[in-house]
């Protein structure tokens, strides 16, 4: 049986991908005879095999203040104090493999096999995305072919590498509301019954994910427009981006929410479409999210969204201005279709799904122990 740690320092703390894959992961993985999984995270009730570890949370008070007078980011700070709380575990277990996405923990637990000559294997999750060399770890899962053949030409071997993208937990036969169910859920939830519904589920930014740019093309279209909906963590730029909508937009036509993951399925169900602005992504888990729901995702284009929606995407050039107001009303005067929406789902569910990837996800980390 191979021993695994996978670790998440946010996990508890933001709702970011790295944060929902790492759960998902391990919910779909704990149970599988030939692995002991245990999982390490930043927040929330521990359990026998998911345990929080003491950390300074990258939103607190005091990693904030800490960062001000060191000039290291609290992000780091984060990363460093999660560590520093997981060596004795380490130490005492013994594990073959530690997992993570967040390089920084990577990084940290590379210099304590170094120092104390430890044997486990390293094995990065590779959502950032890094770039050869590789030098802190031993095997990478790669999420894209994009991000894999990047790897070989900059001479990382195939044999030290998997392409294995991420899973998302999802029923097998979608379940769509009626247009009642959709209306009552609606109001419930604090927005309006009956218009176009467009979400944007990202960090609320500018510099990557781009909300600025949503706001201003939707501000272009013709009234009524649809309701805009954002949902994610707030960051140093979200007041902007508040002021912004509420400038061009107007208050009862846009909104910011942050919520806990388990709840932004109540979201999709009822929106008509969703919209991610950043110009590159990793892999951009949220897209599976909307997808699974059925929902149109429009998207820049580029390869990593063209390998994750396929077919089944909307793409233009989100450089340009008027790209994304011209597929809103592409994609708004075709009208919601179930079909389209049932074949969406099962595009994801064929290619995504923990049902389909569970047995890809062992042997990652069966060639990671045997690398």
């Amino acid at each position: 049986m191979i021993k695994v740690f996978l670790v998440c320092s946010g996990l508890g703390h933001v709702n970011r991908g790295f944060e929902s894959f790492t759960q998902e992961c391990f919910d779909a993985l704990s149970t599988e005879p030939s692995l002991d999984i245990t999982l390490f995270k930043g927040g929330g009730e521990s359990s026998k095999q998911a345990i929080t570890l003491w950390n300074l949370p990258r939103n607190s008070w005091t990693a904030i203040q800490l960062g001000k007078i060191t000039g290291i980011s609290a992000y780091s700070l984060e990363e460093a104090s999660f560590t520093l709380s997981l060596l004795p575990y380490i130490v005492r277990e013994n594990p073959h493999i530690i997992y993570y996405s967040d390089i920084i923990v990577g990084s940290w637990v590379w210099h304590w096999r170094r120092l104390t000559k430890q044997s486990y294997k390293i094995l990065l999750s590779n959502g950032s995305p890094v770039y050869p060399p590789f030098l802190r770890y031993d095997y990478v899962q790669q999420l894209t072919p994009t991000h894999f053949q990047a790897a070989l030409k900059g001479g990382w071997l195939a044999e030290k590498q998997s392409l294995v993208p991420y899973g998302i937990n999802m029923p097998e036969q979608l379940e769509l509301l009626s247009n009642t169910e959709r209306e009552a859920l609606r109001l419930q939830l604090e927005l309006p019954a009956v218009r176009p519904l467009i979400i944007s589920v990202a960090a609320i930014n500018k510099k990557h994910k781009r909300l600025d740019y949503v706001i201003r093309e939707i501000a272009t279209l013709p009234e009524p427009r649809p309701y805009l909906l954002l949902l994610g963590q707030r960051e140093a730029e979200s007041a902007e981006i508040a002021d912004l909508g509420n400038k061009l937009l107007g208050v009862d036509n846009f909104q910011i929410r942050t919520v806990a993951h388990h709840h932004i399925t109540d979201y999709y169900k009822i929106a008509d479409v969703f919209v991610l602005a950043s110009l590159w992504e990793g892999f951009g888990l949220v897209f599976l999210e909307a997808m699974s729901h059925g929902l149109p995702c429009l998207a820049h284009d580029y390869e990593v969204a063209r390998f994750v929606l396929g077919k089944e995407g909307y793409f233009a050039n989100f450089e340009l201005t008027g790209s994304l107001a011209g597929l809103i009303c592409q994609v708004l005067a075709e009208g919601d279709n179930e079909s389209k929406r049932r074949q969406r789902h099962r595009s994801v569910y064929d290619r995504f799904s923990w049902d389909r990837l569970r047995p890809a996800y062992v042997k990652l980390i069966q060639d990671c122990a045997n690398c």
